[in-house]
């Protein structure tokens, strides 16, 4: 399985950047993660055409623990499905055609988050839940 991660905006921050390259980059080793950075709505919408698995990431949504969403991708990377899609929205969320697109939606936090420090959450989330499934020492208990 392949995730990639849609967002709007870029990240311009050099120490963000930084570290999202380094956990993607550990990420890479079990599963391959890509950011594709979108322009805004329309352009993010587009890029959905023919998508299998769209998960939308919204403050609203069920916010799992740790464990939680490590059942969540390993469900889903058992799946069959060749790619899953996460959507990272703007400040002003999801358009609405998006969220019409989307299978579900998950929560990385109930604090709104700027698109920089939410796209380090995920990444980081991801690389915490790769290293849990494969048995890896990073997670501690």
């Amino acid at each position: 399985m392949k995730v990639e991660i849609l967002m709007i905006g870029k990240i311009s921050d050099k120490p963000y950047q930084k570290l999202i390259e380094t956990y993607l980059e550990r990420c890479s080793r079990r599963l391959p993660v890509s950011i594709i950075a979108c322009k805004n709505h329309d352009e993010l919408y587009k890029r959905l055409s023919g998508r299998e698995n769209v998960v939308i990431l919204d403050e609203h949504a069920r916010c799992p623990n740790t464990g939680d969403f490590v059942l969540w991708l390993e469900k889903h990377i058992k799946s069959g499905l060749n790619h899953l899609t996460l959507c990272l929205g703007a400040a002003d969320g999801h358009d609405s055609r998006v969220r019409a697109a989307a299978g579900s939606q998950i929560s990385l936090s109930p604090l709104t988050l700027n698109h920089q420090l939410a796209l380090l959450v995920l990444s980081e989330q991801l690389y915490r839940a790769i290293s849990i499934m494969f048995g890896e020492p990073y997670h501690k208990e």
